[in-house]
């Protein structure tokens, strides 16, 4: 009888349950969208676009929006449109049945602001994608100039660009080299050059293979011999050999 008694409570739970969602799902299509919020991640390192790009972004679409039933508002569509702006990353759209449509969305995080001879550039994030210039922000990131070919039409990355990727994604992780590596430059032979925030030095670090060995060697000397003689006491710094750091004074 205990049994009986305990399926029918546990029936009678379930109908309540189901009676319930098919009132409040009932409730729902009728619940008109009576605001609109946009949440931007990120917004004290990256301002590529504002609350108000992207409310632009969503009411552009042609969708009944504002006054009208959040049944009616196709969610993934708004999103797909937000993402097609280059400078974001991901957007999430949602409803809730207080009637407020809610748009949150991530900005891509820029790594290196790349400038090829004679142009202004472009952007590469921390995925490796290709980002225009904006005209109203630009983050102080590291720069890297001189010999570098432009992506390809569709933001292909040439092996140059790759390798820059690379190279500049070890830098921001490093503690130390993130802040003191400030620039970076490709000369007409394809090797590189390093611009130091602290120091009135050339730093040659020629072809990019094995660079944790040589920035390694560049920091013994930074420790052991600049931190006594100066930072001023070199005009060049070279790194371009096996297990050598050759220095030239002024």
């Amino acid at each position: 009888m205990k049994r009986i008694t305990k399926i029918l409570t546990w029936i009678a739970i379930a109908a309540w349950f189901v009676l319930i969602m098919g009132f409040v799902s009932g409730q729902s299509e009728e619940v008109l969208c009576n605001r609109i919020e946009v949440i931007l991640d990120d917004t004290l390192d990256n301002r590529f676009v504002t609350p108000g790009d992207i409310r632009s972004i969503v009411e552009s679409s042609g969708s009944q929006l504002q006054g009208y039933p959040l049944s009616g508002i196709n969610t993934r569509e708004l999103e797909q449109l937000i993402e097609k702006n280059l400078y974001i990353r991901n957007a999430e759209v949602s409803k809730e049945i207080s009637g407020k449509l809610e748009v949150q969305v991530e900005q891509r995080v820029p790594l290196v602001r790349i400038m090829p001879e004679g142009e202004r550039g472009f952007y590469l994030d921390r995925e490796g994608v290709v980002l225009p210039l904006s005209d109203q922000f630009s983050p102080l990131i590291m720069l890297a100039s001189g010999h570098i070919s432009n992506p390809g039409p569709e933001g292909e990355m040439s092996a140059r660009l790759m390798e820059i990727h690379s190279f500049c994604s070890y830098l921001s992780g490093h503690e130390f080299w993130s802040d003191q590596v400030v620039q970076l430059y490709v000369n007409s032979k394809g090797e590189y050059e390093l611009i130091p925030r602290v120091g009135a030095h050339q730093i040659l670090l020629g072809s990019l293979d094995e660079w944790e060995r040589k920035l390694h060697n560049l920091e013994l000397l930074y420790v052991q011999g600049l931190s006594r003689k100066g930072w001023n006491s070199y005009e060049t710094i070279n790194l371009k050999y096996t297990n050598q750091v050759i220095c030239t004074k002024r």
